[in-house]
């Protein structure tokens, strides 16, 4: 076998070794964050705009508001769960992505979990950005609500950035994506 050959299978022996081992959470934590892509930017052909803005939402107080309060606004969604190590892999991403756009854009970081578990999270992690509550069983005008699934959406409704998995938010290249995609 050749020399390129042992680097590419000591490669993924290592991921296997640190996907599977007994290191536990931690190890699996940094590895899903190494290994996460930057955000799938869409072309304009594939673009679609949101049919309803129609989405009943819990604030972080626990009361009720739709998500037709951002109609006109970029909105950034993105659906996780703090038990979910994926979505704890990309918290940080999007936290720095938070203090980056506060000011452009409307965040909804979307989780299904009771207030207490997701409180705690937040304080022990030193999260800042806003948390907003599914009401499970609510219609959502995405197509995919699964932990780890990000949208960016622009002030006339399109969707311009789609993750249907882990992501990094944070990455220089997709903050120079964002910046002419709010340009537009």
């Amino acid at each position: 076998m050749k020399r390129k050959s042992y680097f590419i299978i000591f490669g993924i022996g290592l991921v296997l070794l640190l996907m599977y081992s007994p290191l536990g959470t931690t190890s699996k934590f940094y590895l899903t964050k190494f290994l996460a892509p930057t955000p799938k930017v869409l072309l304009a052909a594939e673009r679609y705009e949101i049919q309803n803005y129609e989405w009943r939402l819990k604030d972080p107080n626990w009361q009720f508001f739709s998500f037709n309060q951002s109609e006109g606004k970029a909105v950034f969604v993105h659906f996780w769960a703090s038990w979910h190590l994926p979505s704890k892999a990309t918290l940080d991403g999007v936290q720095r992505f938070y203090d980056s756009y506060k000011d452009r854009i409307v965040f909804y970081i979307v989780t299904n979990e009771e207030r207490m578990p997701v409180e705690n999270f937040m304080k022990v992690n030193k999260y800042s950005f806003p948390v907003t509550y599914r009401v499970v069983g609510d219609p959502t005008p995405f197509k995919d609500i699964s932990l780890g699934a990000a949208y960016l959406v622009s002030p006339k409704g399109e969707v311009l950035i789609v993750s249907d998995r882990v992501a990094n938010w944070d990455a220089e290249s997709i903050f120079e994506q964002i910046d002419i995609l709010l340009e537009e």
